[in-house]
C-alpha cells in the first residue's frame, strides 16, 4: 500500500493529537478525575433507580476498590455517600437493602487495605464475599434468597468484567 501525502499529514495529526491527550490525562489531577468517576456513577445510580433494573451496572464498589488503592479510604467515604447514598435518597429508593450494600461495601474497602494481591484478583476475590454477604444479609432480611441469588451472580460477573478489563487501565491512570 502506498501511503499518499495526505495520509502521512493524518497519521502524523492522530499521533499529535494521542500524544497531547495523554499530556493532559497525566497533568490533571486524580481529584478532577475522582469528581468525574462520582459524577459519572452517580448518574448511573439514578438511572438505575430510576428504570428500576434489578441489576447494577453502576460500578460502585468496582470504583470504590480502585479509590481505596490510589487516593485512600476517606475518598472512599466520600465516594460511595454521594454516588450511591445521595441518589437513592434523591429518588426516594433507599431501603434497608442500600445500606447493607453501601455498610458491606466500606467494610470490604478497609479489608482490602490490608491486602497485596495483584488488584484484578483481589478486586474478583472481594466482588465474591461482596455478592456472598450482600446476599445473605438481604435474604435474611426478605426470607426470599432465589431472585436476590441469581442477581447477585449477575452482578458479580459484571464486576468480575470491570475488575479484569478496567482496572488495570483505571489503576495507571490514577495511579
Amino acid at each position: 500500500m502506498k501511503f499518499k501525502k495526505s495520509h502521512i499529514k493524518y497519521l502524523l495529526l492522530l499521533i499529535g493529537l494521542a500524544l497531547l491527550i495523554f499530556l493532559l490525562i497525566q497533568r490533571i489531577p486524580r481529584v478532577f478525575i475522582f469528581i468525574g468517576l462520582t459524577l459519572l456513577t452517580s448518574v448511573l445510580v439514578l438511572l438505575n433507580y430510576l428504570t428500576q433494573l434489578p441489576l447494577d451496572f453502576s460500578s460502585v464498589f468496582f470504583l470504590s476498590l480502585v479509590i481505596t488503592s490510589t487516593l485512600g479510604f476517606g475518598y472512599t467515604v466520600l465516594f460511595v455517600i454521594l454516588s450511591g447514598f445521595i441518589p437513592a435518597l434523591f429518588i426516594g429508593g433507599f431501603k434497608p437493602s442500600s445500606f447493607v450494600y453501601i455498610s458491606v461495601n466500606l467494610v470490604l474497602n478497609l479489608v482490602s487495605i490490608t491486602l497485596n494481591f495483584n488488584f484484578s484478583m483481589e478486586g474478583i476475590i472481594l466482588s465474591f464475599l461482596y455478592f456472598l454477604f450482600t446476599g445473605l444479609i438481604n435474604g435474611a432480611m426478605e426470607s426470599r434468597i432465589t431472585p436476590n441469588l441469581l442477581m447477585g451472580l449477575i452482578s458479580f460477573g459484571i464486576n468480575v468484567i470491570y475488575f479484569w478489563k478496567l482496572g488495570p487501565i483505571l489503576l495507571s491512570i490514577l495511579g
